[in-house]
């Protein structure tokens, strides 16, 4: 995690003497804060191969539903071959339910080093021995984003908010009642963890809150122009472009 926190600094710091030099400093919003949301759009950037996969399988496990729940009915009295035939169809068309769960650990385990370098960016970023108090960080109502956000429903709810609308974009479509508990799980889901991370947002450094808002909004557009993009195709030419992005890699 630290060399992770460290490569995070070298960044950001990067990119603060490259912004620094192309124009003033504006009043409402600090070469911190704009450096924060350029380094957000590089590693959006970075991982958009990863969110497409994502995407393309979340699309072929809706789509293959209807055949999932067939098998749940027909073998719903041997829970063993049920589990067996499911993991087959999976398997057959490419799907793998950890796809869905790698950018949400990627996010956390790579907000987490984030965290380290706005709570004391003078170590990670600027180096010992700078004079903090000589940098400016505000970001609009946000007088310092080392320190969290004054106001309880600015970037705290913004969070809570985008991430409600992640989980809506993200959860597949499915009829009928096969599958009740993963449904119910990911219903759960939708609704639980913008909660948290809205609590969770109120103490963090507010530049943290704003990386992990501004990265949200990124996605939200990323996944609404893959989707209506990939809106009609076939299971078969989904699975082919997975297994082309996998060959890629």
């Amino acid at each position: 995690m630290q060399v992770i926190s460290n490569f995070f600094g070298s960044v950001m710091r990067f990119i603060y003497q490259t912004v620094s030099q192309m124009f003033p400093e504006p009043e409402f919003i600090s070469y911190f804060a704009i450096s924060i949301m350029v380094m957000t759009v590089l590693y959006k950037l970075i991982t958009l191969p990863i969110t497409i996969s994502t995407i393309k399988t979340q699309e072929i496990n809706a789509k293959i539903q209807p055949e999932m729940q067939k098998i749940q009915k027909k073998y719903k009295n041997n829970p063993e071959i049920q589990q067996q035939k499911i993991m087959e169809l999976q398997k057959e068309h490419g799907y793998n339910p950890l796809m869905g769960c790698l950018p949400m650990i990627l996010q956390l385990v790579l907000v987490y080093a984030l965290f380290r370098v706005m709570r004391t960016p003078e170590a990670y970023m600027f180096g010992s021995g700078v004079d903090m108090d000589t940098i400016a960080r505000n970001f609009f109502w946000i007088p310092n984003l080392s320190n969290p956000d004054p106001i309880i429903f600015g970037l705290p709810l913004i969070n809570g908010l985008t991430q409600y609308l992640m989980f809506t974009i993200m959860q597949p479509k499915s009829s009928g009642e096969g599958n009740e508990m993963m449904q119910s799980m990911n219903t759960s889901m939708k609704y639980v963890m913008p909660v948290m991370i809205f609590i969770m947002t109120r103490t963090f450094a507010a530049g943290l809150a704003l990386y992990w808002a501004f990265g949200n909004v990124i996605e939200i557009i990323f996944r609404l122009i893959i989707k209506r993009r990939d809106r009609g195709k076939s299971v078969k030419e989904l699975e082919k472009e997975v297994s082309e992005k996998g060959k890629d890699k």
